[in-house]
C-alpha cells in the first residue's frame, strides 16, 4: 500500500450534512485529466474498500439523494447523468478494478476523454460525502 493510501484510510472524516442550501461544484475536465488528481482519486476510491460492482450503487445513492445544488465551475447547473450509462453499462464494472490499481501504480498517461464522466461522478461522490477528502484529491 502507498503512504497516501494508508494516510487516507487512517483519516475517516464524518460525512457532510445533506444541506439543501449547499452548493457543490463538479470538477472540470481539465482537473480530472491531471495525473495528480486522477491518482489521488484512485487512492481515495481504493480506500473505500467497496467492491467494483457496489461502487456505482454507493455513488448513485449519495449523488441522487443529495438535496443541495450541483453546478459546473461557471455556476451553471450540472445535470446528473445515468450512472449505468456513465459507466458504459458494463455489468462487470471491470474498469473500476483497473482504475483502483492506479492507487498503487501511478498512471503513465492522462485519462482518456471517454472516462471523464465516470471520474467526475466518483469525484462528485467525494465532494458531497467527504469534502475534506475531495480537497485533498483536487490539490
Amino acid at each position: 500500500m502507498s503512504k497516501d493510501h494508508d494516510r487516507l484510510r487512517a483519516k475517516l472524516p464524518d460525512a457532510a450534512p445533506n444541506d439543501p442550501g449547499r452548493i457543490v461544484v463538479v470538477a472540470s475536465d481539465t482537473a480530472l485529466r491531471r495525473l495528480s488528481h486522477f491518482r489521488r482519486l484512485a487512492i481515495a476510491t481504493a480506500a473505500m474498500e467497496v467492491s467494483r460492482r457496489e461502487l456505482p450503487n454507493v455513488i448513485a445513492d449519495k449523488v441522487y439523494e443529495f438535496e443541495g445544488r450541483i453546478v459546473w465551475p461557471d455556476g451553471t447547473p450540472y445535470e446528473l447523468p445515468d450512472i449505468d450509462d456513465a459507466f458504459g453499462r458494463d455489468g462487470s464494472f471491470r474498469w473500476i478494478s483497473d482504475f483502483v490499481c492506479f492507487a498503487e501504480e501511478p498512471p503513465r498517461q492522462h485519462p482518456q476523454h471517454r472516462i471523464i464522466e465516470r471520474l467526475r461522478l466518483i469525484d462528485l461522490y467525494f465532494r458531497i460525502v467527504f469534502p475534506e477528502r475531495a480537497r485533498w484529491i483536487a490539490k
